[in-house]
């Protein structure tokens, strides 16, 4: 990876920052493209050579669990090596409330001599909370598990229309589907479900994620601990000096498990890191910067959304509104239906909606 792939993976973030709002699919590669200085071919070409190098596998939805009524809980599960780790994630996508969850690799040059997978459950009743921690403990590949974390979600912002709850329906079962053809999907004119997708994005109630792993691409995630809450912008600012292209991290709603944790003190970034080696030199010399207390680098793996929770709650709304319905409502403009319950085929294009 080099500043460039950085730079366009940047601007599908608002504000260039990772969060856990996810990116914003009304940002169009033409746009993109002239941040970055290069064409709209020139971005989807770095994007299919994301694919083709196993790095990039396509955009999930995810859907504020708010929204159901319910919060957000992640579980940090320790796994002896990667392979139990792919094994894990397989495993966890059968267990109802998990929602997401991805692999952070073990590496010589890190802190880390074990692999860790998290996973975000929902937090809805302590019977079923339990249920599935105990779930998880059980799996064989799980050696440890700290947790469960709560953590923040943005509140729910107002009550969602019929057709809000359609375009939900929609978008988890065709994430990757154009708007054009998600309003056709959904039976309503591109400007009516511009209307209503921009509202759910803005208002949060709707997140895009891309599935990707950073390993494949020589790139480490950089915890920075600094000594003093003063310290942290013009430490910040030394390091984006160095990596003009880095992606900062949001850590907000994000609790740790250690006691002396202070979110105050602490930023993160994703850097170009090409070679353990690197990663090593790399942490040695962040952490003779004043103001630095300590270094984590961590190596992400691959990520996994599972919508199963997700489409049943959505399926459960409507059946409550006596509507008989699958992963989209079907209806008809003239003689002609559109929607089906089966998740439409990945566009060609990897960015999601334009």
């Amino acid at each position: 990876m080099d500043d460039i792939d950085l730079d366009i993976l940047r601007w599908m973030y608002p504000g260039g920052v990772w969060s856990s709002s996810g990116t914003d699919p009304r940002i169009s590669a033409t746009e993109i493209a002239s941040h970055v200085g290069l064409d709209r071919t020139a971005v989807w070409a770095r994007v299919r050579k994301w694919r083709r190098e196993g790095f990039w596998d396509g955009y999930e939805v995810d859907i504020n669990v708010a929204v159901f009524g319910v919060g957000l809980l992640l579980a940090q599960i320790h796994v002896t090596d990667v392979e139990e780790g792919w094994t894990l994630l397989d495993q966890l996508e059968g267990i109802d409330g998990v929602l997401s969850a991805g692999l952070i690799f073990g590496d010589s040059a890190t802190t880390r001599d074990v692999e860790l997978v998290g996973a975000y459950l929902v937090a809805d009743d302590p019977e079923h909370i339990e249920r599935r921690m105990r779930l998880i403990r059980h799996l064989p590949q799980a050696r440890k598990v700290i947790g469960p974390i709560r953590q923040e979600v943005p509140p729910s912002p107002r009550e969602l229309t019929p057709l809000d709850w359609r375009i939900l329906a929609c978008i988890v079962a065709n994430p990757n589907a154009s708007v054009a053809r998600a309003a056709r999907l959904v039976g309503v004119t591109r400007k009516t479900f511009d209307r209503h997708y921009s509202a759910l994005i803005d208002d949060k109630v709707v997140g895009y994620y891309p599935m990707v792993d950073w390993s494949k691409m020589g790139c480490v995630t950089l915890g920075i601990y600094c000594r003093g809450t003063g310290d942290v912008d013009w430490v910040h600012q030394a390091l984006e000096a160095r990596f003009p292209h880095s992606i900062r991290i949001s850590l907000d709603g994000i609790e740790g498990v250690g006691p002396d944790y202070d979110p105050s003190r602490c930023f993160a970034v994703i850097v170009p890191a090409h070679s353990p080696h690197e990663i090593q030199t790399l942490v040695y010399e962040l952490s003779k910067v004043p103001g630095v207390k300590q270094v984590r680098p961590e190596l992400w793996g691959p990520q996994r959304v599972f919508n199963g929770w997700i489409k049943q709650r959505i399926a459960e709304h409507f059946a409550t509104q006596a509507a008989v319905v699958s992963s989209v409502v079907p209806r008809r403009i003239g003689s002609k239906a559109v929607g089906s319950a089966t998740a439409a085929p990945a566009e060609e294009f990897e960015l999601p909606l334009r």
